[in-house]
């Protein structure tokens, strides 16, 4: 008895050319896949190795050390009028002046025209 062996070519016949203008070929999509598969898998390894940290926790950070740096800023004239006897006047002018540098260090990024 003979059987007829068919490979899966005879079977299935010839491929379809890829269509023009309908998109990228399968392979492609692929690729993409494994490559974001890839990224996330880098990004997560990352993290565990505490490589990488939330960027919430960055801003709060921040936030924290210009409040703070603000606060110890605007300090600075009442404690120097304190400890030199200074005028009031005095005072006052050096707290306009730190007070115009944090509003232009705030409106233009880190820029500054006072001086």
């Amino acid at each position: 008895m003979t059987r007829n062996r068919r490979s899966l070519h005879d079977l299935i016949g010839e491929p379809a050319p890829p269509k023009r203008g309908r998109g990228r070929p399968v392979e492609d999509h692929r690729q993409k896949l494994v490559l974001a598969q890839a990224e996330q898998v880098e990004l997560r390894n990352a993290k565990m190795r505490g490589e990488l940290i939330p960027a919430s926790d960055v801003a709060a950070t921040w936030s924290g050390l210009v409040a703070d740096a603000r606060q110890r800023l605007l300090a600075i004239p009442s404690r120097l009028g304190a400890k030199l006897a200074l005028p009031r006047q005095t005072v006052a002018a050096m707290d306009a002046e730190i007070r115009a540098v944090l509003i232009a260090l705030a409106g233009q990024g880190g820029e500054s025209d006072a001086g």
